[in-house]
C-alpha cells in the first residue's frame, strides 16, 4: 500500500457487493483514472468496486477480457493471487470461533491436526502452532528466491508438501521472527481440510464466501475458465498458463470479480451488522499482529493506522485490497503483472484517487 496514502480509510458492505441490479453511475474523473493506468501498464483490462459503510458506491470495468477484444464486464473474474490469504484466513477464523480449532492447535506429531499425514516429523516442526502459520513465524520457508511453493512443478501438492518438510528444515523457532510465507498458508489449506474433512475448495465457499455473497469464487487452473479473464505476462518469458494455480489454493489459488472481494472484505471488516460472518474479536485478530511494529497480523497486511488491506501478484495478474479505518472497502483487479513489478503499487495509489473522485466520499 502507498505510503502517504495507506493511513486514511474501515470498511462496509456484504451482499450489496453482489447484487446483480447494481447501476454504475457514471463518473469521468475515474473513467481518466482507469484510462491513465491502462495506458501506464498496459495492462488488457481493470476491473475495480468500491464501498462506503456496507454499501456500495461504484463498479466499473473497462478494456478487455482476452486477445480477441472481448468487452471486460464487471462479471469476469480474475486470479487473485494472495488476496487468497484473507479468505484462507476468515475460514480459520470461522473453525476457532465454533470451537472446532484453536491459535494454539499444533500442526505436526502425535496429538496435533496434520499428524504425520505428510511424513514423519521432528524437532521445531513439532512445536508450530496455527497462530504461527497465520502470522507469518513459522520460522521458515520464505517468500525468496526459494519459495517452495513454486518449486518441483512437476509434483502434486500432497507431494510438494511431503518433500518441503522432508527437505526444508525450520530456520527459526517458531513465534521468533516474522517472515512472509506462502507455503504457511499451504498447509493451512490442508489443516482445514483435516479439520472439516472436507476438500478445501468446497467448504470454503460453502462455510465463508457463499456467506458474503461471492459463493461464485473458485480456486482456478491453469487453463482459463469460464468467465475468467485471459492474462497478459510482461515479457516473453512469463507464461501465466504456466502456474498451477490449484496446487496453490489456499495461498495464491482463488479467482474473483472485484465485486466479490469488496463483499468480502466487508463480511470480515470487524463491525457488527447484516451479512458479517465473524465477530468482531475475530476480525479484530487477523489484523493484529504477533508483536508491535508487525507489518502483518493473522490474515491482513496492516499499519499503524488501523487499516488492513492485501496485495497479489503472480504472471499475467496483480490484485489489491483494501479496508480502511473510515468506512471505505476497495478492491482491484488487471490482467497483467509479475513479480518484481510495480503494478499493484499503481493499483493502490489509484484506488484512493478513484474513491476521492465519487461525490461526496473523503478518504
Amino acid at each position: 500500500m502507498s505510503q502517504t496514502r495507506r493511513n486514511l480509510l474501515a470498511g462496509g458492505l456484504a451482499l450489496a457487493a453482489t447484487s446483480p441490479t447494481f447501476a454504475r453511475q457514471a463518473n469521468p474523473a475515474i473513467d481518466a483514472e482507469a484510462a491513465s493506468f491502462l495506458a501506464a501498464t498496459r495492462a488488457p483490462g481493470l476491473q475495480v468496486a468500491m464501498a462506503r459503510n456496507g454499501t456500495l458506491g461504484f463498479v466499473g470495468a473497462w478494456g478487455r477480457a482476452d486477445q480477441a477484444g472481448a468487452p471486460l464486464t464487471h462479471d469476469h473474474r480474475f486470479r487473485i493471487a494472495s488476496l487468497s490469504k484473507p479468505i484462507t484466513a476468515a475460514a480459520v477464523m470461522r473453525l476457532i470461533e465454533t470451537g472446532r480449532l484453536t491459535l494454539d492447535s499444533t500442526i505436526f506429531g502425535p496429538g496435533s491436526i496434520l499428524g504425520d499425514r505428510f511424513g514423519p516429523t521432528s524437532g521445531p516442526l513439532r512445536a508450530l502452532r496455527v497462530r504461527h502459520l497465520l502470522n507469518h513465524t513459522a520460522g521458515g520457508w520464505t517468500n525468496d528466491g526459494r519459495d517452495p511453493v513454486f518449486a518441483h512443478p512437476d509434483l502434486d501438492q500432497r507431494q510438494l508438501i511431503a518433500r518441503t518438510l522432508a527437505e526444508r528444515p525450520l530456520e527459526a523457532a517458531p513465534g521468533t521472527r516474522q517472515s512472509y510465507s506462502n507455503f504457511a498458508y499451504l498447509i493451512l489449506g490442508r489443516v482445514i481440510e483435516q479439520v472439516t474433512g472436507e476438500p478445501y475448495e468446497g467448504w470454503v465457499r460453502r462455510d465463508v464466501l457463499s456467506r458474503c455473497g461471492a459463493g461464485g469464487m473458485r480456486v482456478g487452473d491453469r487453463a482459463r475458465g469460464v468467465g475468467e479473464v485471459e492474462y497478459r505476462a510482461l515479457t516473453i518469458f512469463d507464461d501465466p498458463t504456466a502456474v498451477d494455480v490449484r496446487r496453490m489454493d489456499a495461498n495464491g489459488g482463488w479467482i474473483a470479480s472485484a465485486r466479490e472481494l469488496v463483499g468480502f472484505v466487508t463480511a470480515v471488516d470487524g463491525t457488527e451488522g447484516p451479512g458479517r460472518i465473524l465477530r468482531p474479536a475475530s476480525a479484530r485478530l487477523m489484523a493484529t499482529g504477533p508483536f508491535a511494529g508487525a507489518a502483518y497480523g493473522h490474515g491482513w497486511q496492516i499499519n499503524q493506522w488501523d487499516n488492513w488491506w492485501h496485495t497479489g501478484i503472480i504472471h499475467g495478474t496483480a490484485a489489491f485490497m483494501c479496508k480502511t479505518r473510515s468506512g471505505y472497502v476497495m478492491a482491484a483487479l488487471t490482467n497483467t503483472g509479475g513479480p518484481g513489478s510495480d503494478v499493484t503499487l499503481k493499483l493502490d495509489q489509484m484506488m484512493w484517487r478513484m474513491t476521492a473522485a465519487i461525490p461526496g466520499w473523503r478518504p
